[in-house]
């Protein structure tokens, strides 16, 4: 008896799981309603869009929220447990965006993370029902979903002249050539100690411009950020 007690046990932790574990850092389409070559194009826009904003919008889609043992007692409880479960955002900012669709439940949730101001709400409730649900109605996953996506990129995302943007750069990058110079002069006068401390200087500087560009404002992963439940909710 103890045995079919078990083997029962086991069975229904199978059939339902805890929140599903990202597979992907910007898009994870369990339910698979994102077509390929979209789906590639929008990755890029959210890659781009954390490494020029520090903005980390993740994209989750999923058959059913039900079919995950998760105890949210609603979609809205639900989609806050994804966040945070996962850490969306950079911390301290505390910036992220959770863009979330149910295909059997027939509903829709932008999560935000508590670094947003209230009227933020609306915002995303205006995206949702303008640029989400009547392409979602239609069975037009792709493009519903790609549309509200960009429109929240726009909402959250302010453009940055060429200077704002590069100027912590374009510091490190004066600083390395002036150590380098100071590294050429010692070399010139004989001050040979003065020339290492100088061009180690120049050379840690490089490296560390170097991996500021590549990296930008992008975190490794979630950053760890969390949401009290700010956002809206919209059904199709």
């Amino acid at each position: 008896m103890k045995v079919i007690f078990v083997i029962l046990f086991l069975v229904s932790g199978l059939a339902k799981a805890d929140y599903p574990s990202p597979k992907s850092e910007y898009i994870n389409d369990f339910a698979k309603v994102i077509d390929n070559t979209e789906q590639k194009a929008l990755k890029k826009e959210l890659r781009n869009t954390e490494y020029y904003s520090g903005v980390e919008i993740v994209v989750v889609t999923v058959k059913s929220y039900g079919q995950y043992n998760t105890g949210a007692a609603s979609w809205e409880e639900f989609s806050t447990g994804i966040f945070n479960k996962w850490g969306i955002g950079n911390l301290p900012e505390n910036n992220g965006i959770l863009v979330l669709v149910s295909k059997e439940d027939r509903k829709i949730r932008i999560e935000l993370g508590d670094g947003y101001p209230f009227h933020y709400d609306s915002i995303m409730k205006s995206i949702i029902e303008n640029e989400m649900v009547p392409e979602l109605k239609n069975g037009n996953y792709t493009t519903g979903i790609v549309n509200g996506t960009n429109a929240v990129i726009e909402a959250v995302t302010v453009p940055v002249s060429f200077f704002e943007w590069y100027k912590y750069y374009i510091l490190v990058g004066i600083l390395a050539v002036m150590s380098t110079l100071a590294a050429l002069h010692a070399e010139k006068t004989g001050k040979h100690g003065l020339f290492w401390v100088f061009i180690s200087l120049a050379g840690f500087l490089v490296l560390g411009l170097l991996r500021l560009l590549s990296k930008g404002n992008r975190s490794e992963g979630h950053g760890g950020g969390s949401s009290s439940g700010g956002g809206a909710s919209g059904e199709f």
